[in-house]
């Protein structure tokens, strides 16, 4: 059984258009390191945006927590050229 909670439609969309974006941008042969380097700085540029202190250095933890549960893409996912 999965315990991992499931994303809500919205969310799920959201999650794919965002996804498509990426895969333009790796189609563009833009270099896959510096396009994650943007969405993790982006993305903790966010958290601290919106969360207290507290919160954001929860949020970095589970981040850190849960980095061996992170896919790794394959050539044959059709994602990576």
């Amino acid at each position: 059984m999965d315990n991992e909670p499931q994303m809500s439609e919205e969310l799920e969309n959201l999650y794919q258009e965002y996804w498509n974006f990426h895969g333009t941008m790796f189609d563009k042969d833009h270099n896959p390191l510096e396009i994650a380097a943007i969405l993790v700085a982006q993305g903790l540029t966010l958290y601290k945006t919106v969360l207290d202190e507290e919160d954001y250095n929860k949020m970095v933890t589970s981040i850190i927590e849960s980095s061996q549960k992170v896919l790794k893409l394959t050539p044959d996912m059709g994602i990576l050229h």
